[in-house]
């Protein structure tokens, strides 16, 4: 009987094995899908939102699921935000920055106010960054200089203030800035991006002088 026992007890060892080699290797991904989710709620419980248009944004959902969220299936991660046409009023949350498999910001056409985050600067995979027409204010943070993969940066249409930082001319020229319409002021840069035909500096009555 004893061998006959030894043969039944392998299958099992190989389905505990397989589970809990399974298990390993989800719980990274579930960890960082919790993270997003973390993230994105954060956003949300700092707007104003009387339209619900980020009614589906609940914890008992996955955000995969969630409305203008977009995932990596295979990764199991978020990795656009799109917002657009939206009565939200508001800050912009710091944790956004923790999104760190993000490729694609785009939160326009709303009424969000108050600074960018500087933490937007560690999104180190992003390729776009959509902020246009909204009502932010403040300086441009020097920290969105560190995103290499940036394809397109558009600001234009908020009332950010302060000089260009300097930082951003290390940017690829191939990327698009659009700075246009703000409250911009100090030099103007004329490295990096901003030899772009496509990036703009327009209706920034100050820039080229003293801030």
């Amino acid at each position: 009987m004893a061998p006959n026992a030894a043969v039944a007890r392998v299958p099992l060892a190989v389905t505990v094995f397989m589970a809990v080699t399974t298990s390993m290797l989800l719980a990274p991904a579930e960890a960082g899908l919790y993270s997003d989710r973390d993230a994105l709620l954060a956003l949300r419980g700092g707007l104003q939102d009387p339209d619900g248009a980020l009614r589906s944004w609940i914890l008992e959902v996955n955000p995969c699921e969630w409305t203008q969220v977009t995932c990596d299936r295979v990764a199991n991660r978020v990795t656009e935000i799109t917002i657009g046409h939206a009565n939200l009023s508001g800050p912009l949350s710091p944790e956004l920055g923790k999104l760190d498999q993000l490729t694609k910001l785009w939160i326009s056409y709303t009424n969000i106010q108050g600074t960018i985050p500087e933490e937007l600067g560690n999104l180190e995979n992003l390729n776009s960054m959509h902020l246009h027409n909204n009502s932010l204010s403040g300086q441009i943070p020097a920290s969105l200089g560190k995103l290499k993969s940036l394809k397109q940066l558009h600001l234009q249409q908020n009332r950010l203030t302060g000089p260009i930082p300097s930082e951003l001319d290390g940017m690829s020229e191939q990327t698009s800035v659009n700075l246009s319409s703000n409250d911009l002021c100090g030099p103007i840069p004329t490295d990096g991006p901003f030899k772009n035909i496509n990036s703009s500096l327009a209706d920034n009555p100050r820039l080229g002088g003293n801030c």
